[in-house]
């Protein structure tokens, strides 16, 4: 959802919680190969940053310049503001040629793509075989009944606020599609796999 957090970029880089160290580890040991990752919806660039130390060289796109104003930076790790639809050309010229990407990372953004047009990118710059897709999302806290109780009510009161796409996040991404074409080997395994 382009501009969505724009206005608040500051202080969506500075609130937003990390994930942990050990699902990067996780990803990289399912690639074999550890020259390229492109990560999407990249953001502030969390996920970008975790992932390079991990791999050569990594790619971050997203549609929002307020976002990648914020992005952290590595040396080994690049920015580059996109439009919504970008051709073949002009992503090759971004990311890489076909064939040429070890890992694919969608850090909680995956419900604002238009995944027709997505999915067929995801496939074509993979590295074939071996190359990985990994999506995931944030999911809805659970403490102890108590404090779940009050947080519950809380989140409930917060959903007319957000966008209707916003509710595959609740469903944890379940009711996508997957084609099962991008399932590489360790993927469809680990499709549920807790870090």
């Amino acid at each position: 959802m382009a501009g969505l957090f724009d206005e608040q970029s500051s202080l969506y880089a500075f609130a937003r919680p990390a994930y942990p160290p050990s699902l990067f580890a996780f990803l990289a040991s399912l690639t074999d190969k550890h020259e390229l990752a492109w990560d999407v919806g990249t953001g502030n660039g969390q996920a970008a940053v975790a992932v390079a130390d991990f791999y050569d060289k990594v790619i971050g796109t997203d549609v929002s310049g307020q976002q990648l104003e914020y992005a952290q930076k590595r040396p080994n790790v690049a920015y580059y503001r996109t439009s919504v639809h970008l051709t073949e050309e002009e992503l090759n010229g971004i990311v890489g040629p076909e064939g040429s990407v070890d890992l694919v990372t969608v850090a909680q953004a995956l419900h604002w793509f238009d995944l027709e047009s997505f999915y067929p990118q995801v496939k074509r710059l993979l590295r074939k075989p071996g190359g990985v897709f990994a999506a995931w999302c944030y999911i809805k806290p659970i403490i102890n009944p108590a404090v779940d109780s009050v947080f519950g009510e809380y989140y409930t009161s917060l959903l007319p606020y957000w966008e209707p796409a916003r509710q595959l996040v609740d469903d944890e991404y379940r009711p996508l599609f997957f084609p099962i074409h991008l399932c590489f080997e360790g993927w469809e395994r680990n499709r549920t796999h807790q870090v």
